[in-house]
């Protein structure tokens, strides 16, 4: 998959450099990640950093660079482009490259009536690493595109739902929040900060498999990632669920205020 870049200025390895001199190149195998810009922050930019370094022990990549100067290279290239809000795409198969790509972020109905996803019968390779992996996000975007769902969750050859095709996945029996095991899904950072906020709030939570065939046993269910954030379903192919779950509701809540006290912290 390539991906191409927005604005005007682009990062190459320790360069800052304007998008006419880009060179487009396949991705496959490479470690990336997805940073929101918000308020002209790179949210949970420490946790994202922890986590492209740990993909690269995973997925045997080489960086060339530390933490601390790849944080300024983001800064410099939202200095540069003049940009408060989007997505940076940071990325590294042979070199480090970033840039602010395209985004579409969830209408505010969205999160008070839910969106609908379908299954996707596929597994990742490494699911620990965030590695592009080309096949899997073909299939889940040609079917998002022919059934006009937002997202689909994928099903392993047990029958267990494992996380979104760019997000992780939670449900809720009672006050009960569950969500698959760490181990067979990508750590998202909302995910981690879902996991905290809910421990913060003493909402009781559990780590478990979910198998489909289960998910009538849940009334409530949403998915968890950097451009939706914690976004209610309403519906998971046929099976409906309640998007205005007040557990729900709150963790959506409590989601926004944690991001606007980061922000006013790096500020």
């Amino acid at each position: 998959m390539i991906h191409y870049p927005q604005h005007q200025f682009f990062i190459y390895n320790d360069r800052l450099m304007p998008n006419h001199e880009f060179i487009a190149s396949e991705n496959a195998g490479g470690i990336y990640e997805v940073i929101r810009v918000a308020g002209s922050v790179p949210l949970f930019l420490e946790e994202h950093l922890k986590r492209f370094f740990i993909s690269a022990q995973l997925a045997d990549k080489k960086i060339a660079f530390s933490k601390q100067e790849i944080e300024g290279f983001l800064e410099a290239l939202i200095e540069k482009n003049k940009i408060t809000e989007g997505n940076i795409l940071l990325s590294n198969k042979t070199n480090l490259k970033a840039f602010f790509i395209s985004h579409k972020y969830p209408d505010e109905s969205w999160y008070r009536n839910g969106v609908t996803c379908g299954i996707l019968h596929a597994e990742r390779d490494n699911p620990n690493a965030k590695v592009f992996q080309s096949s899997v996000r073909q299939q889940a975007d040609e079917l998002m595109e022919k059934e006009g769902y937002y997202e689909v969750l994928l099903a392993d050859h047990f029958g267990r739902v494992t996380e979104g095709s760019r997000s992780n996945v939670f449900f809720i029996a009672g006050n009960l929040i569950v969500t698959p095991p760490g181990n067979e899904v990508l750590l998202g950072i909302t995910r981690q900060k879902t996991i905290h906020l809910a421990k913060e709030l003493n909402i009781p939570f559990h780590e478990r498999e979910v198998f489909f065939n289960d998910l009538q046993s849940f009334e409530a269910a949403f998915i968890t990632g950097t451009s939706p954030k914690i976004l209610p379903l309403s519906h998971i192919n046929d099976q409906t669920f309640n998007p205005k779950n007040e557990v729900v509701q709150h963790l959506c809540e409590e989601y926004d205020r944690l991001i606007s006290q980061y922000i006013s912290s790096r500020k």
